[in-house]
C-alpha cells in the first residue's frame, strides 16, 4: 500500500499542474534563469571529460560529439536567455513545460549514451573521471530544475537509473557498490525533489493567498474610500467629496473659466420629521435628492452637506438670470408635495448662489457666500433663490464689524434694557412689560436687536448676551411692584441648552423673585432646531413657577402642534397679521380664530404691532383684550407705570 501510494505520488510528480496557472507562472520564471546556467554546466563538464579522455578515446567522441553537445547548449542557453516568456499566458508556460520535459529527455539520454560509452576507454583514473562526471553533472542539473520536477526526475531516472544499471550488472565489486550507492542517492534525491516542490508550491500558494489577501484589502479600501464619499441615505456625495472636487475646481481653474456653487436647505424639514418620525424625514431627504438630481442630470455634482442641507457645483454657469432661472426650477421641484408612506406632505425650498471668479476665489470664500445668500433667502425670500451680489457682500462686512465689535464690547456697561408694556384695554392697566435688549456700542454707536442678536446667535455670543440681560432684569425687577409681570426673550440657542435655563431659575432664586412674574418668550426657530430639548426645557422652567410664551404666532409651520404639545401659557400673535387688519378681511378672520382659541385654551393672546387706533378698535371688535405696539407706548428705559397706564386711553 505504501509502495503503492510513493509511485502514485511519483506518478503525479511527473504532471504539470494545469489546474495552478500561479504555479506555473513561477515554475517558467525560475527556470527562464536557471535552464542556461544548467546548459552552461553541462557543456564545461563534457569539455573537462573530453579533455582527459583525449587522445584515449577516438576523436569523434573527445572532438566531434563535444562540439555537437557544445552548440547544443550554446543554442538553447542563448535561446533561453533571449526569450521574453509571457508568463501571464498560462498557455504559453503550458508550452514552454512541455519542451522543457521533452528537451530534458533528449539531452539527458545524449549525454548518458556519450559518457556510457567514453567509459570503455581509459584506465582506472579516467573511467573514475566518468564516474564523477555523471554524479556532479547530475546533481547541478537537479538543481537547475528542481522547480520542475516532470524534468529533474526525468534526468534522474534516465541519467542515474541507466549508471546503476550499467554498474550493477558490470560484474565489477567496486562498480557493483557505487551502483548501489547511486541507487541510493537516486532515492535520497527524488525524496529531496519531491520534498523542495512541496515546500516551492506552499510557497507560491501562500504568496497567492497574500496577494489575494492584498487585492481585498485595496479593494476594500476603495469601497471604503467611495464609501467616504458618499452620504449613505441618500446615495449622492457627501460633505467631504463636496469640499474636496470643490478645492480640485477652484486650484485647476483657468483665468477664464467660471462656475457656481449652490446652497439649498429645505424649509420647513423639522417638523416633518418630528411629527412623521425620522423614517418619513429620511424618505423625504432622499425624494428630495432625486428630484434635484433629475433637474441638473448626473455631471453636476451634488451633494448633501448635512440635515436637510444640499450643496451644488454648477460649472459653465455665470448669467444671472440663467442661475436665477435654474434656482427657481429646483425650487419649484422641491416645493410639490411629498408622499410619504401614504401621507402628503408639503416643504419649501431656499437656494443661495455664489459664482466664481465674481464674488469670491477661493473655496471656503464661495461657500460662506452662499451659505449667507441662502440665509438671506430664508429670512427675506423664502422658497427662493438669491444670487449673492454687491450689497451682499456689504452685509457680511457689517456682519463682521458687529461680530468684532461684540467680542471688544464691554457688555455690561454697553448692553441695557427698554421696557414696552403689554395693555389689558378692558382695564386700562399695563398687563405686564416686556424687556427688550438695546446695545450703545462704543465702537458703533447704536445697533439695532435685530442687527446684533443674529450674528450673537450665528457666533455663540448669545448666551452671554442673555446673562449679561438677565442679570440687568432681575436687578430692575426688584425696585418694581411685586404684582408686575415682565416677559424676557430667549434665543433658540438658549432654550435647547439646560445649562442656561437652569441658571435662570437660580438667578431668579438669588434675586428673591417671585418666578410667577416672568415669562420667558420663544420662537419656533428653537423648536426647528432641537424639538426635544426645547420641550425639556419648557417644561423645566414652568415646573419652577415661570411662564412660557410663544412668540411670532403664526408664521411658522407647525405652531398649533407646539400649543398643543407644550402648553404654552400666552401667544403672542406676529405684527404681520395685525397689520392688514383695518383693510383685510382673511386677516380679521384669522385673528379672530387665534383669540377664540386662546379663550377655548385659557391662555392668553397679546396682539403685537399696534401701530393705530383703527388696529386697536378692530382687535377689539374682535374679542382681543391684550395688546402691544407703538401707538400705546414705545420702549423705554425707566418705567414709570402712571405715564405708561395714560396710553391705553389714546
Amino acid at each position: 500500500m505504501a509502495a503503492g501510494s510513493f509511485w502514485q505520488g511519483f506518478a503525479d510528480t511527473l504532471k504539470i499542474r494545469t489546474d495552478k496557472p500561479e504555479l506555473l507562472r513561477a515554475q517558467v520564471g525560475a527556470l527562464s534563469r536557471q535552464i542556461p546556467v544548467l546548459y552552461m554546466l553541462l557543456l564545461a563538464n563534457a569539455v573537462a571529460l573530453a579533455y582527459t579522455h583525449y587522445g584515449t578515446a577516438p576523436d569523434w567522441m573527445t572532438v566531434h560529439a563535444v562540439i555537437v553537445l557544445g552548440v547544443i547548449c550554446i543554442f538553447r542557453a542563448v535561446a533561453w536567455n533571449r526569450a521574453r516568456v509571457d508568463i501571464d499566458d498560462v498557455d504559453v508556460c503550458i508550452k514552454h513545460l512541455k519542451r522543457i520535459r521533452v528537451l530534458a529527455v533528449v539531452i539527458s539520454v545524449l549525454f548518458t549514451l556519450w559518457a556510457i560509452t567514453m567509459f570503455d576507454y581509459g584506465d582506472a583514473y579516467q573511467r573514475g573521471h566518468v564516474a564523477y562526471f555523471i554524479s556532479i553533472t547530475v546533481v547541478g542539473c537537479i538543481f537547475c530544475l528542481v522547480n520542475f520536477p516532470p524534468a529533474a526526475l526525468l534526468v534522474v531516472a534516465i541519467v542515474l537509473g541507466t549508471f546503476v544499471f550499467f554498474f550493477g550488472t558490470s560484474g565489477n565489486e567496486v562498480y557493483v557498490a557505487i551502483a548501489v550507492n547511486m541507487a541510493l542517492v537516486s532515492l535520497m534525491i527524488i525524496q529531496i525533489i519531491r520534498s523542495f516542490y512541496a515546500n516551492f508550491s506552499g510557497l507560491i500558494q501562500t504568496q497567492n493567498d497574500l496577494e489575494a489577501q492584498h487585492q481585498t484589502m485595496i479593494e476594500l479600501s476603495r469601497q471604503n474610500e467611495a464609501l467616504a464619499l458618499i452620504d449613505p441615505l441618500t446615495g449622492l456625495s457627501n460633505r467631504r467629496a463636496f469640499f474636496s472636487v470643490l478645492e480640485d475646481t477652484v486650484n485647476a481653474a483657468t483665468e477664464n473659466e467660471t462656475f457656481a456653487v449652490a446652497m439649498i436647505d429645505l424649509d420647513g424639514f423639522k417638523p416633518v420629521n418630528d411629527v412623521h418620525g425620522h423614517p418619513s424625514g429620511d424618505e423625504l431627504l432622499q425624494q428630495a435628492g432625486r428630484r434635484l438630481r433629475k433637474v441638473l442630470g448626473h455631471e453636476t455634482l451634488l451633494a448633501r452637506l448635512g440635515g436637510d442641507e444640499f450643496g451644488l457645483l454648477l460649472k459653465g454657469y455665470d448669467d444671472a438670470l440663467e442661475l436665477i432661472a435654474l434656482g427657481k426650477e429646483l425650487c419649484d421641484a422641491l416645493n410639490r408635495p411629498f408622499v410619504l408612506n401614504g401621507v402628503t406632505v408639503q416643504v419649501s425650498a431656499s437656494l443661495g448662489f455664489a459664482t466664481y471668479p465674481t464674488v469670491a476665489r477661493s473655496p471656503n470664500g464661495l461657500f460662506e457666500r452662499a451659505d449667507f445668500a441662502l440665509y438671506h433667502a430664508k429670512k427675506n425670500a423664502r422658497g427662493e433663490a438669491v444670487l449673492f451680489a454687491a450689497h451682499h457682500e456689504t452685509l457680511i462686512r457689517h456682519d463682521s464689524q458687529i461680530e468684532q465689535a461684540l467680542r471688544k464690547a464691554d457688555l455690561s456697561t454697553e448692553l441695557s434694557l427698554h421696557y414696552q408694556p403689554v395693555f389689558d384695554i378692558r382695564s386700562g392697566q399695563v398687563s405686564s412689560l416686556e424687556a427688550l435688549a438695546r446695545w450703545e456700542s462704543a465702537q458703533m454707536g447704536a445697533v439695532s436687536p435685530g442687527t446684533f442678536f443674529p450674528v450673537a446667535e450665528k457666533t455663540g455670543q448669545v448666551g452671554f448676551l442673555t446673562r449679561v440681560l438677565f442679570e440687568k432684569l432681575m436687578v430692575d425687577m426688584q425696585d418694581w411692584p411685586e404684582n408686575l409681570p415682565v416677559s424676557f426673550n430667549l434665543s433658540a440657542r438658549d432654550i435647547v441648552l439646560s445649562d442656561t435655563v437652569e441658571w435662570l431659575i437660580d438667578e431668579i432664586k438669588k434675586h428673591r423673585i417671585d418666578p410667577g412674574r416672568l415669562t420667558f418668550e420663544v420662537t419656533e426657530t428653537a423648536f426647528l432646531r432641537d424639538f426635544e430639548a426645547a420641550r425639556t426645557s419648557i417644561r423645566y422652567l414652568r415646573d419652577h413657577g415661570a411662564r412660557i410664551a410663544l412668540d411670532d404666532f403664526g408664521i411658522g409651520y407647525s405652531s398649533l402642534r407646539y400649543v398643543h404639545e407644550l402648553e404654552f401659557d400666552v401667544l403672542k400673535v406676529d405684527r404681520s397679521f395685525v397689520a392688514p387688519l383695518s383693510h383685510n378681511e382673511r386677516s380679521r378672520r384669522i385673528v379672530k380664530t387665534v383669540i377664540d382659541m386662546c379663550q377655548n385654551l385659557g391662555i392668553d393672546c397679546v396682539l403685537e404691532g399696534i401701530e393705530n387706533d383703527s388696529q386697536r378698535d378692530v382687535i377689539i371688535t374682535l374679542g382681543g383684550r391684550l395688546m402691544q405696539g407703538y401707538f400705546f407706548a414705545r420702549p423705554v428705559r425707566e418705567v414709570k407705570l402712571d405715564a405708561l397706564a395714560e396710553g391705553v386711553g389714546k
